[in-house]
């Protein structure tokens, strides 16, 4: 009972960590302006996202070593510090654009421009990593980041047409007025927000901190293979929200207002902000 309870937690708690603000203004930004014809490259990111955190996972259970240390060792010092410089300064520019994340929803609270708050924001999260256990930190924040299910509140509330929904995804073309180049760009952006490196960086030092062996194998795969297509239905049903509230107000998507306004969900700021 105490493995299933723990095997639960893990995978809600990677559920709400997995889901950044890069996955949310991405997924909104390519709904608003391209509609539902890039749904599939989300696809292909999650299914890449899985495979690539089920194969460090299983590097950690039994080789008990980091990725990073395999590809140094099979591929060579140098390739694999180019990789490892390339996924730091991704994982920076991540960094920089959580912490401006957590800016703007307090700004929605306290009507105070974000970016007064970016660095009292910086400092919060370096004292919360420097004083609280790395476990402590997984659970409460993975847990908090389970609010995200106002999207999927929100999207049934806005009641879109689901047979148009359907079809647009499962026939894609491109937008009147767009132009291929513009569309493989969003599309590579996309596809990018869903390979995150850090989320796999996450992922196999936790195996290694949590001692995983052989026998975590099977959980390891079901967290793999359950969490990322769950966290991805966020940023997708972000994407379906903010199309079906700009096709609403026959507007293009440079004319509808910033994701934070009254109408971005129908539990208003306040909804935006909880998540």
């Amino acid at each position: 009972m105490k493995r299933l309870l723990a095997f639960t937690l893990g995978i809600l708690t990677a559920i709400g960590g997995f889901v950044d603000i890069g996955d949310l203004v991405a997924s909104s930004l390519v709904g608003a302006r391209f509609g539902f014809s890039l749904v599939w490259v989300l696809l292909v990111g999650v299914v890449g996202i899985c495979v690539y955190a089920e194969m460090a996972g299983r590097v950690a259970a039994v080789a008990g070593r980091p990725t990073f240390d395999l590809v140094r060792e099979r591929l060579g010092p140098r390739t694999a510090l180019a990789n490892l410089v390339g996924s730091l300064l991704v994982t920076g520019l991540t960094l920089a654009a959580e912490l401006a994340g957590v800016a703007l929803a307090i700004e929605l609270i306290s009507s105070v421009a974000h970016l007064l708050w970016v660095p009292l924001v910086g400092l919060a999260v370096w004292l919360v990593i420097w004083r609280t256990r790395f476990e402590t930190m997984e659970r409460v924040f993975g847990l908090a980041g389970l609010a995200l299910v106002v999207f999927v509140v929100a999207v049934f509330r806005l009641d879109p047409s689901w047979g148009s929904v359907l079809e647009r995804i499962t026939h894609p073309e491109v937008p009147h007025g767009e132009g291929l180049p513009t569309y493989f760009y969003y599309a590579i952006a996309l596809f990018a927000s869903a390979m995150t490196p850090y989320e796999v960086f996450f992922f196999s030092s936790g195996g290694i901190e949590e001692k995983w062996k052989r026998k975590d194998l099977v959980t390891a795969r079901a967290t793999s293979s359950s969490v990322s297509p769950s966290a991805a239905s966020s940023p997708c049903r972000s994407w379906r929200r903010r199309r079906c509230c700009c096709t609403r107000r026959g507007s293009r998507w440079t004319t509808c207002p910033r994701w934070s306004s009254r109408w971005a969900t129908p539990w208003g700021s306040s909804g935006w902000a909880s998540s």
